[in-house]
């Protein structure tokens, strides 16, 4: 992997007014350049909002596909199922087809072997809503594999695209299908100018220490994109997460004489009322889709032991004994299952 290469992936996903065709073609392009040209990328996004129908859009691919491999797609489709989009789109973040998905996938899996092509890779905007977007990159060879540190690497740019792809869809007001046009909200609670410094804020960011962690943050996001940090990929990754404080996604806003703003947008994930605070009911949904708890911690921006206090709290106020209890609510395991609690 291209550590060097991340800010421009994560500057791709947070190109929040880019059309969607473009937005995703721009999204594999940045990907290819840390993943390696070697590859056969692919992007598309899906509706499994409701598991019992699940869809998908049209693909987008930086490269023509093989001709051996145009059947590929065909066989991709004919395994939508209600299980598979329990197994795939409502469970997974990020992977390897054969070691994560090989059930589901099997068939897709076999078609490319079929042809001398080898395994998938992915990464899922997985979100409670069930629905997101999937970018792929596949080997045209047999032999391809990813060591934990780029499988980690991997799974925060996930994080990423599913933060990216739910605020794209709240800007436009898009809570139901992937062509639905829902009432929706995309509040730009704070906005940070060219100086570092607040020029509007609403809400909850009109407190003191709200304005304090998203200017922290906005300047974070700012010295990972310096000529000093932008190679290093560590650093970038550390310093820019996918939520601030829990609740914002801060997107450059630019305006027509080419001044660059912060905006810091509103972008929690749905999240069912259980009695929880809005903090505890994050931290909780975000658990229900299998993110331990750094991955949220990172996820939100906040603390490992913050998110460790918001569960045990959320866990008391459910009358749970722990987080493992906790999960078992119906409530939550739903949201990995179907469109709708029981």
């Amino acid at each position: 992997m291209n550590g060097g290469e991340l800010v421009s992936v994560l500057e791709a996903f947070y190109a929040l007014d880019v059309p969607d065709p473009e937005w995703l073609s721009g999204s594999l392009s940045a990907l290819s350049r840390v993943a390696g040209r070697g590859h056969d990328y692919t992007a598309f996004f899906y509706d499994a909002s409701d598991t019992e129908k699940p869809r998908v859009g049209t693909p987008r691919r930086l490269e023509p596909l093989p001709p051996e491999l145009v059947s590929v797609w065909s066989v991709f489709q004919s395994t939508l199922s209600p299980a598979f989009a329990r197994a795939t789109f409502r469970s997974l973040f990020v992977g390897s087809a054969k070691k994560t998905a090989l059930g589901p996938l099997g068939p897709v899996l076999a078609e490319r072997e079929r042809h001398g092509h080898g395994d998938m890779f992915y990464l899922n905007a997985l979100d409670p809503s069930g629905i997101g977007c999937a970018l792929l990159f596949s080997a045209r060879t047999q032999d391809f594999s990813i060591g934990p540190k780029d499988r980690a690497l991997l799974k925060r740019m996930a994080h990423h695209l599913s933060a990216a792809t739910r605020c794209r869809r709240r800007l436009r007001g898009e809570l139901g299908g992937f062509d639905s046009a829902e009432s929706g909200k995309a509040v730009a609670e704070a906005i940070v100018d060219d100086h570092g410094r607040i020029v509007h804020a609403e809400g909850v960011a009109k407190e003191e220490s709200a304005r304090d962690q998203i200017l922290a943050a906005a300047a974070a996001i700012d010295a990972a994109r310096t000529r000093a940090h932008r190679s290093d990929g560590d650093f970038a990754m550390e310093s820019w997460h996918p939520l601030t404080s829990a609740r914002w996604t801060l997107v450059d806003s630019f305006e027509s004489d080419g001044r660059r703003f912060v905006v810091a947008r509103e972008n929690q994930a749905g999240a069912p009322d259980l009695g929880l605070t809005d903090r505890e009911r994050q931290v909780v949904v975000h658990a229900a889709l299998g993110q331990t708890n750094k991955e949220i911690a990172y996820m939100l921006g906040i603390s490992d032991s913050t998110v460790r206090v918001l569960v045990a709290r959320a866990a008391r106020r459910l009358g749970a004994r722990g987080r493992r209890d906790l999960l078992k609510h119906p409530v939550l395991q739903a949201l990995a299952t179907k469109s709708q609690p029981p």
